[in-house]
């Protein structure tokens, strides 16, 4: 009887965890589809110890190792990335080696055209904030946050208005060095360095802060960024 609870306990376990998998693994339906094969024969006929040795197996996969190792919803990870965003435009932007992301900490954040090609915004919601990071951790494992305080964005969008220019983007004013275009003729901007907070490698959850880091940065550049442009 102990046996068969034990098992039945195992089973919903495992259950559940494949759900998951399947919910936010919906591109893998193969794995998933297997997965559940395995699982049923293991139900039927199988035993504890067999039971936990798939699910040791299943943590071991090297396909989707760095998929159950993410660490993007620990504590600290989102306290980083939350913080005072009620007061702050919070953004995240992806990149593959740590080299680029340091030069961002230090150099500032290039884009080309849109600022939002690559930076999409953060809302208090670890929801939004997972599906945002499915869709996008396949462009690196340094996750790039970038922030900009409400005042700035009212002060300039106003500014924008006022000045007529409805179809210029407030982050391609609040740049220091002038644009300047790249081999496909697109233009490159480059927001101020005072503007990243640091980042976070998703993966080992180590998180780098930038000493400069200023929200609140106001440059005389970007005042006359607006008068060049009118």
């Amino acid at each position: 009887m102990a046996f068969q609870i034990t098992l039945a306990v195992l089973s919903a376990i495992l259950m559940v965890y494949i759900i998951i998998l399947k919910v936010k693994l919906s591109n893998r339906n193969l794995f998933i589809e297997t997965t559940l094969k395995k699982l049923s024969g293991i139900g039927n006929n199988g035993s504890t110890a067999e039971m936990m040795e798939f699910i040791e197996d299943l943590h071991k996969s090297v396909q989707y190792s760095s998929f159950l190792n993410d660490k993007l919803l620990n504590r600290e990870t989102t306290d980083f990335i939350y913080e005072d965003t009620g007061n702050m435009h919070v953004f995240m932007h992806y990149t593959r080696e740590e080299s680029d992301a340091k030069r961002i900490l230090s150099a500032g954040f290039r884009f080309a055209e849109s600022f939002h090609r690559t930076a999409v915004p953060v809302t208090r919601d670890n929801l939004d904030l997972k599906m945002k990071h499915n869709d996008r951790k396949l462009f690196g494992d340094y996750l790039i946050i970038i922030c900009i305080s409400n005042d700035i964005v009212h002060k300039y969008t106003s500014e924008l208005e006022k000045a007529g220019l409805r179809n210029y983007s407030l982050e391609n004013i609040l740049t220091e060095l002038p644009p300047v275009k790249n081999e496909n003729a697109d233009m490159i901007y480059q927001l101020p360095a005072k503007f990243v907070k640091g980042y976070v490698n998703y993966k080992t959850g180590e998180i780098v802060k930038n000493p400069e880091f200023n929200p609140f940065y106001n440059s005389p550049s970007f005042s006359k960024n607006i008068a060049v442009a009118r």
